[in-house]
């Protein structure tokens, strides 16, 4: 008997701890920035060939992280 509960018990939290790291990959795949800190699609010109994106100079990227916390 106690030894059925033991394995019950161990199972239950092999289940809790799988359910974390589904919830940690989810959070990791989706991510929880703003919609206008995450990376932009790629535009394209006339003929096809993409458009290079300008980078945010040193100075607004560390505004941005420093404004995150």
């Amino acid at each position: 008997m106690r030894t059925a509960r033991a394995g019950m018990g161990r199972a239950q939290g092999h289940v809790r701890s799988m359910e974390r790291y589904r919830h940690s990959q989810r959070l990791a795949r989706n991510g929880t920035r703003k919609e206008a800190d995450r990376p932009h699609p790629l535009e394209f010109d006339e003929s096809g060939f993409p458009i290079a994106q300008s980078r945010p100079s040193f100075g607004e990227r560390v505004a941005r992280l420093l404004g995150a916390f």
